[in-house]
């Protein structure tokens, strides 16, 4: 009850997807429906407690204040709320209260799932401290209540209770130097029996170098401050490197003579540990926010050039230098839109098409592109056993990852060698070490005889922008792409290397039990429109809603334009006559996800495609609407309208009421 997780949700839906991510990893969780469960679970027991910002707009705040004075139990009881950037006035009133615990974690919409995990772990580990230490103090106050009497029973209670708080206890006699301790006390400095002696030089041996003069300074200065309190790192007996928490207090004799210090000592290696996850995760959490946005404006940019480049390549065929010029450009503006879809995948951000795929025919399939990539110096083996289980995965993205594991294999192996890419069926245990659930997977490896990677580079060669190639050689987005497709497809990416030894990397990915899907290369030519549909274009870019218009009116549709949401309300409102709707998603007041709602409310059924520049359709995008990624070629753009508007053939009514 003491560690468990409570989350306030009325509605339940986004309470049972964080239960769900929360028990996978060992977390207990109570979902609580409204205010009185939730404040009988915390007075049963509980250890942090998990609000969403629209419960706390539900909330009113002076009664919040009133539960908070009325409740002893929510004085340190840690809360985490997950807000939006921009929060309305009440919830910020209901915040403000919480915040005035002292003992408020606020995180930052959209969430990874690390952050969210390690904020909870961290609301955890203190609140269970608080209870440890709560446990102690009682102990203590028990065990000296009768010195005299039971002193020896108080020796053992006190003894009993700093080991199930994790601590030793110290008693240094300043006349001689000498500490007696206890058992736990020499164990967390890595010996299994007790130490043979032990005085404050053997403690400042084991202390880091770079903080001993720190922690030598403390123990002098105690004489006249009465006490010490600090935090180091140590190098235990046994090779371990811990961090300890270490706090003293100074006795002294009737005339006032200092002649012992006692205090405890605790291993605080596991708090120090989630303190730096969540400060990753909060690290890497602005990153993907900040390259999300660049991929997002590059998109934007992209989507009219790749355009614009279509309508010339199919208008100018008979004019051959032209020809080339436009296939020159075409394939520099598809490679930046790979380097955005790089940013993207790194800040797992990009809208990803999952489906149940065959990997050995998707590998045979790039086998003469890989290929051509690696050059003549190079050879490549495959070894990809037939009847390979199925597993979900988007197959564009996963072909971009193998492209790119064979162009790393060919820049580390400048003199030729040999890439060997398998496929292999495996199974994770429910106690596996690379934090999978516990389930089926296809493992991908790609193996090369290169010159590898040092201990410090390996370490190093997932993190966004690392790369050894030299300036202007390398983005250091490719391996974090890979590892955020593998992360977002449920599976994970792991690396093995050893300089003049070669690199081995493995993608894991889950099996699934869907059908296969055949996957479609699709057709340079776009496909013309079956009749001439008319379509309500709304794009709050100029140069993209230019170019998207006139991608459409090549091939056959009468196409209105729109630059806002509001404005198409109003045409459709004041009687225009449309077949169906082209919206982008993120513009500024109304988003095409909130306009799409707000027209199927009012009874409007037209169907819409939805274009993006950033990333995963947001979660109030209507279920159903399709979703086209920029940049986009006319062929893909031909594709989606035909799909599209097969709805209107198949006998949906259009109405507005």
């Amino acid at each position: 009850m003491k560690n468990r997780l409570l989350i306030l949700a009325p509605r339940g839906r986004d309470a049972e997807v964080a239960a769900r991510l929360f028990g996978q990893n060992d977390i207990a969780v109570l979902v609580c429906r409204d205010i009185t469960a939730l404040l009988e679970a915390i007075r049963i027991g509980a250890g942090a407690v998990m609000l969403t910002e629209e419960v706390l707009s539900a909330l009113d705040a002076d009664r919040l204040g009133e539960w908070i004075a009325e409740q002893p139990a929510w004085s340190d009881l840690p809360f985490i709320v997950l807000a939006n950037g921009h929060r309305a006035p009440r919830s910020e009133r209901a915040l403000q209260r919480l915040q005035t615990l002292g003992n408020t974690v606020l995180l930052e919409r959209p969430l990874h799932a690390e952050a969210m995990l390690g904020a909870v772990r961290s609301a955890l580990k203190a609140r269970l401290r608080q209870y440890q230490i709560r446990d102690f103090a009682i102990a203590m106050e028990a065990a000296v209540q009768d010195r005299t009497a039971q002193l020896a029973l108080a020796r053992d209670s006190l003894e009993f209770a700093l080991d199930a708080a994790d601590m030793g206890s110290w008693d240094i006699d300043l006349a001689t130097g000498i500490a007696t301790r206890t058992l736990r006390h020499d164990r967390i400095f890595g010996y299994e029996e007790p130490a043979p002696e032990w005085n404050v030089a053997i403690f400042l041996r084991h202390v880091d170098p770079d903080q001993r003069a720190m922690v030598a300074a403390q123990f002098d200065a105690a004489v006249s401050t009465g006490n010490i309190d600090f935090e180091c790192s140590i190098l235990a007996k046994n090779g371990d490197r811990r961090w300890i928490a270490a706090k003293g207090r100074m006795r002294y004799a009737p005339d006032g003579t200092p002649v012992r210090m006692t205090g405890v000592v605790s291993d605080i290696t596991d708090r120090k540990e989630a303190d730096a996850q969540l400060a990753q995760a909060h690290k890497m959490d602005a990153i993907g926010h900040l390259t999300g946005g660049v991929a997002h404006d590059f998109n934007n940019l992209l989507t009219p050039i790749v355009g614009s480049l279509d309508l010339l390549r199919r208008r100018s065929k008979e004019d051959e230098k032209t020809q080339r010029l436009i296939g020159n450009a075409m394939q520099a503006a598809e490679r930046a839109a790979t380097l955005t879809q790089r940013l993207l995948a790194f800040a797992r951000r990009q809208t990803l098409k999952p489906q149940a795929i065959d990997v050995g025919a998707l590998i045979e399939g790039m086998s003469d592109l890989l290929k051509r990539s690696l050059g003549p110096s190079i050879s490549i083996a495959f070894e990809l056993p037939r009847h390979l289980p199925p597993v979900r995965v988007d197959p564009n993205q996963l072909e971009l990852a193998l492209l790119n594991l064979a162009i790393n294999a060919r820049d580390a192996m400048p003199g030729g060698g040999k890439l060997t890419i398998t496929a292999t069926s495996v199974v994770a245990g429910d106690r596996n070490l690379l934090s999978l659930n516990e389930g089926n997977y296809v493992r991908i490896t790609a193996t090369d005889t290169g010159i590898g990677m040092d201990k410090a580079t390996l370490a190093r060669a997932t993190e966004p922008f690392f790369s050894t190639k030299g300036v202007g050689k390398g983005t250091g987005l490719g391996l974090s792409m890979i590892h955020g497709l593998a992360a977002q497809s449920g599976g994970t990416l792991r690396i093995e290397s050893e300089p003049g030894k070669g690199t081995s990397i493995a993608i894991w990915l889950p099996v699934t039990d869907e059908a296969v899907i055949a996957v479609d290369g699709g057709s340079a030519e776009p496909a013309h429109a079956r009749h001439a549909a008319r379509i309500l274009l709304v794009d709050d870019e100029e140069i993209v809603r230019t170019a998207t218009a006139e991608m459409l009116r090549d091939i056959g549709y009468t196409v209105t334009e729109a630059s806002s949401a509001s404005q198409a309300m109003a045409a459709i409102k004041g009687g225009i006559e449309i077949d169906g709707i082209v919206t982008d998603y993120l513009m500024p007041g109304m988003n095409g996800a909130q306009m799409i709602q707000e027209l199927r409310q009012s009874g409007f059924r037209a169907p819409v495609l939805l274009i993006t520049g950033y990333a995963a359709k947001g979660e109030d995008v209507p279920p159903g609407v399709p979703v086209l990624a920029k940049p986009f070629r006319q062929s893909d753009l031909a594709r989606n309208m035909n799909e599209m508007l097969q709805q209107v053939s198949e006998g949906m009514q259009l109405r507005v009421v």
